[in-house]
């Protein structure tokens, strides 16, 4: 079953120092299917990896990118109009465009599975079908 990433969930598989990595790296290497990453977030992931660890860690992603370590999941307007909702929809979260889009992309392809550690935002927002979303690795 697929999973969907967000940004700081993929900054903590960077960061060897972040205390989130090392249980990121064993989520990932359990993990069956696929790491979907909606292309929409691509350039906050970039500016967090290249501007907290530097120009190589950016080019580590990228070249797992390259290699099929992550599937990039397409972003349209119909997307964009899920993630203006949920933004206008839980306002007091201060979710933030990012994360909408995680949101609005699990939601489209009825997922229930996010790679985060942000439990807080995560949590709060009911997936597809009314349920939590199960967040990973927290939850596994």
């Amino acid at each position: 079953m697929a999973l969907i990433a967000d940004s700081g969930a993929i900054y903590g598989l960077y960061d060897r120092r972040d205390r989130h990595h090392k249980p990121l790296r064993r989520a990932l290497e359990k993990e069956t299917g696929v790491v979907l990453i909606p292309v929409a977030i691509l350039a906050e992931i970039d500016y967090l990896i290249r501007s907290k660890l530097g120009i190589r860690a950016e080019m580590n992603f990228l070249d797992d990118l390259l290699a099929g370590a992550f599937t990039l999941e397409p972003f349209g307007l119909d997307d964009l109009a899920r993630s203006r909702d949920v933004l206008e929809q839980f306002p007091t979260l201060n979710l933030g465009l990012a994360d909408a889009v995680v949101i609005a992309t699990a939601e489209r392809l009825q997922l229930r599975r996010i790679l985060t550690v942000d439990e807080r935002d995560f949590r709060a927002v009911p997936s597809f079908d009314g349920t939590p979303f199960t967040l990973v690795p927290a939850d596994t």
